[in-house]
Parts: structure tokens; C-alpha cells; sequence
């Protein structure tokens, strides 16, 4: 499912939404993450419950529950979860719900600034941030 990650470079910077594992975390990081080249910033999910220092030895650079950065002329959240606007971002990315059919009452209150960045979708393949905002048409 990962292998498609292994091949970012040092120049790159993955930003994972959460929902890593379920199950062999540490066997799943020593072959994948920590082997990767790039750099690394975990939002962690409901289903990635080691603590915040345990992901940064195994692997990532960064862990936190959720991050703002300005991109492409916009304050970006980034979350796993939704997350209600606090007038202080212009767009929610999240990965929380999947796309797998489930959870369809969150996905009625999701409102137009909320992204969902789903990596079943995209075949579990990296894509370029700019890129996806623009495929949002926001």
C-alpha cells in the first residue's frame, strides 16, 4: 500500500492525515517510514494511538493532532478529523472519512472549505499539495 511513498525524495515532505496502521505499527515503520527519504509530518488519526515521541523515533519528523501552514495564498488546516471553522484558516484537508462509504452523517456537514484527501482514491499514490488544492476548485 505504501510502496509508492518510498519513492519521494530527500527534497519532498509527506503530509500524512492519519489512520496509518492497524495493527503492526512497529514492524510497519521499520520497513517503510524510517527507510523513507523525504520528510515526514503525521497528523495522527483515531487509529494511531502511540504517543506523540513514538512516531518521531520511528520515523517522522513531526507529530502533532493538527497543523496550519499558509500555501498557495491560503491558511491551510490540516486535521484527520473535520474540523469546525474558527475564522482563523480557509481550508480544512482531512482524511477522517475515507471515501469508503461510511460515515455519510459526517459527510452531510462537511461545508465547501472542508477537503477531504482520501488515499484510496489516488490508489495510495503521493500528490503534489498545489495540485490537489487546484483539482479542489476552490
Amino acid at each position: 500500500m505504501y510502496e509508492n511513498l518510498m519513492r519521494l525524495d530527500a527534497d519532498s515532505c509527506l503530509i500524512m492525515l492519519g489512520d496509518l496502521c492497524m495493527g503492526d505499527d512497529l514492524q510497519v515503520h521499520e520497513e517503510i517510514f524510517e527507510r523513507m527519504q523525504c520528510r515526514k509530518i503525521l497528523v495522527k488519526g483515531n487509529h494511531d494511538s502511540k504517543s506523540y515521541s513514538w512516531y518521531m523515533e520511528n520515523g517522522w519528523d513531526f507529530a502533532c493532532d493538527a497543523f496550519k501552514m499558509d500555501y498557495a495564498g491560503k491558511n491551510v488546516l490540516f486535521s484527520h478529523r473535520p474540523q469546525a471553522w474558527d475564522g482563523f484558516w480557509d481550508i480544512n484537508i482531512h482524511g477522517h472519512l475515507h471515501n469508503l462509504g461510511h460515515r455519510e452523517q459526517e459527510r452531510k456537514r462537511l461545508k465547501r472549505w472542508h477537503i477531504l484527501y482520501a488515499p484510496e482514491d489516488m490508489d495510495y499514490k503521493p500528490i503534489e499539495l498545489s495540485k490537489f488544492i487546484q483539482s479542489k476548485k476552490l
